[in-house]
């Protein structure tokens, strides 16, 4: 396991610095917490050469660093080249958010939690970008302005979590929940591969199985056998048309849903779409929910929580629609109203809140509403997982029945001719 250095203050007062060996440095600034310990320092100690170990403490960071700049990047890099060439993976990410919230829950301060993040992961983008949002915080800013630069790296759910966090003072509790979505989107990720791995594994081994029987077949029976194999994917004629629609398909995913107008339309889409539009609106629900009974618990104004909850939502559609109806909110609207305004709600929800209201708790009553929405969406991704797997499963199945019917159409054709 890995050793750590320390530097932190007792509950006497006094200060106190070493070394520790830990999991992990979420498990060692628990350890010292537990001593009751203010943790100031923690970071994975350097390899020191073979024979010798270093005793000294880490030396402390500069005094100050230049502020990073604010503004946005120019627009190529925003639009274009972050998209293509500037993701970073959420399993990254999930690490990021989860240790992060680790170290905050600890008591280590943010401008060292981040530089021992960045110090500590492997992903040359997030790194650069780890540091520079310990810049901000070491000026004063929240992380929110740093990440707002990046929308390649962190999407618009993130970001309106984060700062959701930061303004009702819970900056913690919103990235373990961040974590927990990303380890959800995760595996569900994973189980889409793991259900349609064996189709693309018989449609890759198809079209290398073809060429190599016509090339057996033109060696035994000549050029111009009538009974060759006819696969589609293995003629150049068919990628000059596939070949562009994956290149269209990957350019809109990647660049095409960054624009808020193309994204708008992307998530009335799926909001409206059979077998997708429960699992996408499940999803949104239960994140809006969760924002603003968090932010409603944390008192912030019922307006803004309104909006940043929207913010949070994760579809763009959903949020262009709670935006307007919002407004109600400054003339002494109630909450049910507006949403019921918004129209995009399904009747639970807005007896849910209604109730809430009129109890008292509309935050416990929110927060009981985003579980069993995220319980019932995930198991609808799963069912749609699974179904997506066993249709790939029967599109390949009549794929290899063209290939075996058009080769036996041929080769009786060639044995008439005879």
């Amino acid at each position: 396991m890995p050793i750590f250095e320390y530097r932190a203050t007792d509950a006497d007062g006094s200060p106190q610095q070493g070394r520790m060996v830990a999991r992990d440095l979420a498990s060692a600034a628990q350890a010292l917490q537990a001593k009751g310990w203010s943790v100031t320092v923690l970071q994975e100690a350097s390899r020191a050469p073979t024979g010798t170990e270093r005793t000294e403490a880490p030396p402390p960071p500069p005094a100050s660093r230049p502020a990073p700049p604010l503004e946005p990047r120019s627009g190529w890099v925003t639009s274009l080249f972050g998209p293509l060439f500037g993701k970073v993976g959420l399993p990254h990410l999930m690490f990021f958010f989860r240790q992060l919230a680790s170290m905050l829950g600890a008591g280590v301060g943010m401008v060292q939690s981040l530089e021992t993040l960045a110090r500590q992961t492997r992903q040359p983008k997030l790194r650069r970008i780890l540091f520079e949002l310990r810049d901000h915080a070491e000026a004063g800013r929240p992380i929110s302005a740093g990440m707002q630069r990046y929308p390649e790296v962190f999407s618009p759910l993130m970001l309106s979590l984060v700062r959701a966090g930061e303004e009702g003072g819970m900056l913690e509790r919103s990235l373990a929940d961040l974590a927990r979505y990303l380890e959800a989107e995760i595996a569900l990720r994973r189980m889409i591969s793991r259900e349609t791995a064996y189709p693309k594994v018989v449609v890759a081994a198809s079209v290398l199985i073809v060429i190599g029987a016509n090339l057996i077949i033109g060696a035994v029976a000549g050029p111009s056998a009538p009974f060759r194999l006819q696969n589609p994917l293995a003629e150049a004629s068919t990628w000059m048309v596939l070949g562009p629609v994956l290149v269209a398909l990957f350019l809109f995913l990647r660049v095409g849903l960054q624009n808020l107008r193309i994204k708008r339309a992307w998530d009335l889409i799926l909001s409206v779409l059979p077998g997708f539009a429960g699992t996408v609106r499940g999803f949104a629900t239960a994140k809006f929910g969760r924002a603003l009974g968090a932010l409603y618990r944390g008192g912030v104004p019922l307006h803004r929580a309104m909006l940043l909850a929207a913010d949070a939502c994760g579809n763009e559609y959903i949020r262009s629609r709670i935006y307007p109806a919002a407004e109600r909110l400054q003339q002494g609207g109630m909450v049910s109203d507006v949403l019921i305004e918004a129209g995009v709600f399904s009747p639970v929800v807005l007896d849910m809140v209604r109730t809430g209201e009129s109890t008292g708790n509309m935050d416990q009553m929110l927060l009981k509403l985003a579980e069993y929405y995220e319980d019932e969406a995930s198991t609808m991704a799963k069912r749609n997982a699974v179904l997506f797997g066993v249709l790939a499963f029967l599109l390949v199945a009549a794929f290899i029945g063209y290939l075996v019917f058009s080769f036996y159409s041929g080769y009786a054709s060639y044995l008439q001719s005879i």
